[in-house]
């Protein structure tokens, strides 16, 4: 059996974080970046990668006609990508606009990947057969009809008569003069 010891070190988690960054780089950036990172105990750094330039940089709406560098980081300690994006702009010396730091599962980051067009996009209102059974018959004048033929087996199948002793007939020991006058103010 496993000591607890090596199902610590065995269970020992990472977070994979990215890191964006526009316009041009401060000198020695990447140095910068991962020394002040070693708070966190920095495990991988990926070497920048520059995508070019674009009117309107995908994370920088703000910005125009500047090139993006991206890090992958990885580190043993958690932190939130917002600690880390303020964190990395103040060692550097860059402005906190021009850093963005998303996590590993972001779902921005899903949203920005570009889709599969191995086949092109068609709508299902234009297909004839949109998938499933027809529900036509559960709809309109025809689901009136099911409706109440279900109310009456059912009303046939009640074992209970909730009229069943109710008094049939005419009432005679209530005579009509008995509720004439009003209690209130008489």
């Amino acid at each position: 059996m496993k000591s607890f010891a090596q199902y610590l070190t065995e269970s020992k988690k990472t977070y994979k974080f990215k890191v964006r960054v526009a316009g041009d780089l401060p000198e020695d950036f990447t140095n910068k970046m991962e020394s002040c990172l070693q708070k966190y105990d920095v495990v991988n750094i990926s070497n920048g990668k520059r995508a070019p330039i674009t009117e309107t940089p995908m994370d920088f709406p703000h910005l125009q006609n500047v090139e993006v560098t991206h890090y992958d980081i990885e580190l043993n300690y958690t932190s939130t990508a917002h600690i880390l994006s303020e964190y990395i702009a103040s060692c550097c010396g860059c402005q906190n606009n021009h850093i963005v730091v998303r996590g590993e599962n972001d779902p921005l980051d899903q949203i920005q990947k570009p889709a599969d067009d191995s086949k092109p996009y068609e709508s299902l209102l234009n297909t004839e057969d949109m998938g499933g059974e027809s529900a036509q018959d559960q709809a309109g004048e025809s689901r009136v009809m099911s409706l109440l033929k279900e109310l009456e087996t059912a009303r046939k199948e009640r074992e209970i008569d909730p009229m069943e002793s109710a008094p049939k007939g005419d009432s005679k020991d209530i005579s009509p003069e008995e509720y004439v006058k009003s209690p209130v103010g008489s």
